[in-house]
Formats: C-alpha cells, sequence, structure tokens
C-alpha cells in the first residue's frame, strides 16, 4: 500500500514554523510522520511544540542532540562563559516543559530502523551511530562514518542535524536530510522539511519550504535575548537563514 511519510527536523521549539509545515503536510496528503530530533531546545514554545508532534503518532520519534541537552540540567556544572549561558538557556527550556514531556523525549532512540515495502530505511538524527555526527554531500562525509554508512543494509539513511536540507549519496547509499523547520543554515530563511512516497520498492523524496512569520518569531527571541544571549544566534538564524558569524 503506498505510503506518504513527512520527515521533521530540528523544529527547535519554533510553533510558528511548524504549524505551517504541519499545514503544508495535510495539503500535501501526508499519510504519517518521522520525527528527527532536536524537538523543543533553543525555542520559545517547547511545551506546544512537543504537544503538536506527540499529536501526529509519529511512526518514529528520534532523540535529537539538543534534546539530550535537557538530560543534563541537574548535573552540568559550568566552567566558561559559553557555558553558563548555555546552562541558562537549558534551565529555561527545563521550565517550559512538562514533566510528561521530559521523560517523553528522554526515552527516544538514537535510531530507528523501519522495513517500508521492500526497502529498509533508517531513520536518525545526526547518523545511526551518534546524534552529533554529520551526513554531507560531495565527499565531505568524514571517511570513518562514510565507510561506516556504505556497510549498511538499508536502502536509505534519513537524517537532519546539519540544518541544510538535501538529497544526496554517500557512496551508493542514499540520505536525505530534511532539513530544519526551526532554523535554516542554508541561506533560505524558510522552514524545510521532506515527504517520501513509498511504493512497494520505490521511493521518492520531495523536498519542501514553506513560509511563515518568521519576522514575529524573530521579534520574539530577540526580546529574550537580553537574558538568555544565546537566544541572539537563534535570532540571527531566523531572519538569515545561516549561522550568525563569529
Amino acid at each position: 500500500m503506498p505510503m506518504r511519510i513527512a520527515l521533521l527536523s530540528d523544529i527547535h521549539g519554533n510553533i510558528a514554523a511548524l504549524e505551517s509545515v504541519l499545514a503544508d503536510c495535510a495539503y500535501n496528503g501526508v499519510d504519517s510522520y518521522v520525527f528527527l530530533g532536536d524537538l523543543v531546545f533553543f525555542g520559545l514554545h517547547p511545551q506546544e511544540c512537543f504537544e503538536a508532534v506527540v499529536s501526529l503518532a509519529p511512526i518514529a520519534c528520534i532523540k535529537g542532540n539538543t534534546d539530550a541537552n535537557l538530560e543534563e540540567v541537574d548535573t552540568f556544572r559550568p566552567s566558561s562563559d559559553f557555558e553558563r549561558e548555555l546552562f541558562d538557556c537549558i534551565v529555561d527550556c527545563d521550565r517550559r516543559l512538562s514533566n510528561e514531556a521530559k521523560r517523553t523525549i528522554a526515552g527516544w532512540p538514537i535510531v530507528h530502523p523501519i522495513i517500508s515495502g521492500v526497502s529498509e530505511i533508517i531513520y536518525c538524527h545526526g547518523s545511526p551511530y551518534s546524534f552529533t555526527d554529520k551526513l554531507l554531500p560531495e565527499g565531505n562525509t568524514e571517511e570513518r562514518l562514510a565507510k561506516l554508512i556504505a556497510g549498511e543494509r538499508a536502502t536509505l539513511v534519513c537524517c537532519g542535524h546539519t540544518h541544510i536540507p538535501g538529497e544526496f549519496h554517500i557512496g551508493h547509499k542514499r540520505v536525505v536530510n530534511a532539513g530544519s523547520i526551526g532554523y535554516s543554515f542554508d541561506g533560505d530563511r524558510r522552514p524545510s522539511y521532506a515527504i517520501l512516497d513509498i511504493e512497494e520498492d520505490q521511493i521518492s523524496c520531495i523536498m519542501r519550504r514553506v513560509d511563515y512569520d518568521w519576522n514575529g518569531y524573530r521579534k520574539e527571541l530577540s526580546g529574550v535575548a537580553t537574558d538568555l544571549p544565546l537566544f541572539s544566534s537563534i535570532e540571527y538564524a531566523v531572519g538569515e537563514g545561516r549561522p550568525k558569524p563569529r
């Protein structure tokens, strides 16, 4: 039976962007959802994003690296100015989330292989081995990682983490990066996601970009950046679609 699956990744507590993406999913007849990690941290509406994603009953939810940051709220001991600013953001997100949300996210896996038709698909955040790995096109993936990916029996690896959407190959292995809903790093400020059309042994991919009130969200972020300086980097990325220069 044909399936149309939306790949959602790197929402980062941006409910306005997520709502626009979900409206586009409905318009395009999406049947099912997979969430590829980084749901709540570095955003202003983590609880709302959690509730929205869980309500979709995704066939898989993956833990991202910033999701794991939240598990350090009781153990993290900052040793630099940057780490103190990071810890302040962790505490802020922790306060905005329900205990149920925190328990649920902490229980998500970092990789989830699924058989779809006659194909095996690996869903992950960074790579099947670590949520901090980066799968990159044009021969730019770390050699060690590329060899591991080449040895997987899966037909397709779906990931996020880099905030740069794309479809490419690492060796003969097909990779789809859904990009980012919360804020992008490819110069296009619009949220991105991917749609997989699966029919027996055929899998096609559609990359989607949608508009939303990015300027309204940028102003929200500006209002908290005084108390949480790291949010100025998120504010920049939301407005410019790329990382803030150091």
